[in-house]
């Protein structure tokens, strides 16, 4: 299951909210016609209003955009249903829903539908204009509305064990609040312990580091800035994604950090440079850089794209010492399986490292570049070429969550008369999910980028310098991720996303449904 593509899917549903002085703009406008209309029928239905948009101030806080959305959607539908002899508590009331939702980022469910009960109420009941009919109304939607979330909570209790809300509510308050405390906390209950391995290679004065930490969650929690806090302790390195997805996502900023400091209690030992290799193996492309007590491949899977290979191949590089890059260099088409599995599996059990010691040169350049898609404005070359066999490697290394399909062909093509070139993201996802409505982009394609990467290879190739000294070390660290738990979060967002994208209308109708059966009644009182 591809738990990126699932949630993306259902992220995208979050509506991104207009900037406040637009909504601001909006109310203004709503509201003002608001009052003509109470000049014409009541100045109570302007009053009303009033009442009503400061009781949603009042309940919703420090949420403002969130206030002053709620209140431009309930003008249009407080305008349209005041050309009907409504009583203005059953219009109050056909909102609670919204207001409901919009309140569990903060509270529990029986808070939220009390307080968005409440707040339909107060108008009436400031204006002496409160029936038992009215209130019953109110409890009855207020009742459905509370249902209806209760039965979300339900699935996600059966298939994860813990409450839909429980789960979500943690990062809707994060992306609302830009705040991380909470939700790492959630991510630290579920966590497990776990001993992970690092393997950082140094060549000169170059590191090559590839950690079996996924970078997730998003933005600044768990191990999303990984590569940045490795940067920060040891500023010319190379931080590479390996296999595995979030089930080894780090709990904490925090922690990440700390691991990010261990990396400078590697220990190292020699080893010799014996040449590169590449090879196509079924859909893969592989290039390998081998030295004589390990291998360190590069993963790419032209068109059909690379996404998070499977983390059990780490049992399998720790036991021979041959490492994969996964280069997420391309957007997934395919679902990467069993098969594919073993078809890797079955390389690192066969790679060959000894092929003769061979002397080893290394470039490097960087620029900047203004492209749709990254997390960083930095391109990062580094070159390898062994001048025996006259091959040549270039990584061209972006701040970014995969790639747009066309990129790495594209940079491939423009550089192959210069070097075998390969696109590497870390699958950063420090600059995911910053906001609502777009979970991530990919790098783009984007002709600057290109020019950028031909001009920065050309550079690095003219600095190349001998390799005088490499070591290799492989740190193990204790720490807690996320584990499998995820999986079951992924089941159950399909689950219980696919259920409320078929059913979300029911409560939001329902209030309707019930008003007209409450002045059906009311219509019979009065007679």
């Amino acid at each position: 299951m591809d738990s990126e593509k699932l949630t993306r899917k259902y992220y995208s549903k979050l509506i991104s909210l207009p900037n406040a002085r637009i909504l601001l703009s909006i109310d203004v406008i709503e509201g003002a016609i608001i009052a003509f209309r109470g000049l014409e029928i009541g100045i109570l239905f302007f009053y009303s209003f009033l009442i009503y948009s400061v009781s949603l101030l009042a309940i919703l806080g420090k949420r403002i955009r969130t206030t002053l959305t709620l209140i431009s959607i309930f003008s249009a539908v407080y305008l349209i249903l005041s050309l009907f002899p409504i009583p203005y508590v059953f219009i109050f009331g056909t909102f609670i829903p919204l207001v409901n939702y919009s309140l569990l980022v903060d509270y529990n469910e029986k808070i939220s539908v009390t307080l968005a009960s409440i707040a339909s109420l107060i108008p009436s009941i400031i204006l002496a204009d409160l029936t038992i009919l009215g209130i019953v109304y109110v409890i009855a939607v207020g009742v459905s509305s509370y249902v209806y979330v209760a039965l979300i909570n339900r699935k996600g209790n059966k298939i994860v064990g813990i409450s839909s809300l429980k789960i979500v509510r943690p990062f809707l308050r994060a992306l609302n609040y830009n705040k991380s405390t909470e939700l790492e906390e959630f991510l630290d209950k579920i966590s497990i312990p776990n001993m992970l391995n690092i393997l950082t290679v140094k060549i000169n004065e170059t590191y090559l580091i590839l950690p079996q930490i996924h970078f997730g969650m998003y933005g600044e929690i768990g191990s999303s800035k990984f590569p940045y806090h490795v940067e920060e302790v040891i500023p010319n390195s190379f931080v590479f994604h390996g296999p595995g997805s979030h089930e080894i996502d780090l709990t904490s900023s925090k922690e990440s950090k700390r691991i990010a400091q261990e990396i400078l209690n590697t220990r190292f030992e020699k080893a010799n440079f014996t040449g590169i290799t590449q090879e196509m193996l079924g859909d893969f492309k592989i290039t390998t850089l081998n030295f004589d007590k390990f291998t360190l491949s590069f993963v790419e899977r032209p068109l059909k794209g690379i996404d998070d290979l499977p983390g059990a191949l780490w049992r399998d590089m720790i036991s021979t010492n041959n490492f994969l890059v996964d280069c997420h260099n391309e957007t997934l088409i395919d679902e990467i399986g069993r098969k594919e599995y073993v078809t890797l599996k079955n390389f690192i059990y066969s790679k060959e490292r000894y092929l003769g010691n061979r002397k080893l040169k290394i470039g490097y350049a960087e620029g900047e570049v203004n492209c749709e898609g990254l997390c960083k404005n930095k391109v990062r070359v580094l070159s390898f070429y062994s001048p025996e066999e006259d091959k040549k490697v270039s990584i061209i290394y972006l701040y970014a969550n995969n790639a747009c399909h066309g990129l790495r062909e594209k940079i491939e093509q423009n550089l192959s008369d210069l070097t075998n070139a390969i696109l590497v993201t870390p699958d950063d996802h420090s600059c995911t999910a910053m906001s609502f409505g777009n979970l991530y982009q990919p790098a783009t394609l984007c002709e600057q980028l290109i020019i950028s990467s031909r001009e920065l290879v050309k550079e690095s190739l003219e600095k190349m310098e001998d390799v005088k000294n490499i070591e290799y070390g492989i740190l193990k660290v204790k720490t807690r991720v996320i584990g499998k738990v995820v999986s079951s979060m992924v089941d159950g967002l399909e689950k219980v996303g696919g259920f409320a994208m078929k059913t979300f209308w029911i409560p939001i109708i329902l209030p309707y449904v019930i008003l007209v059966v409450f002045l059906f009644i009311h219509e019979i009182f009065k007679i």
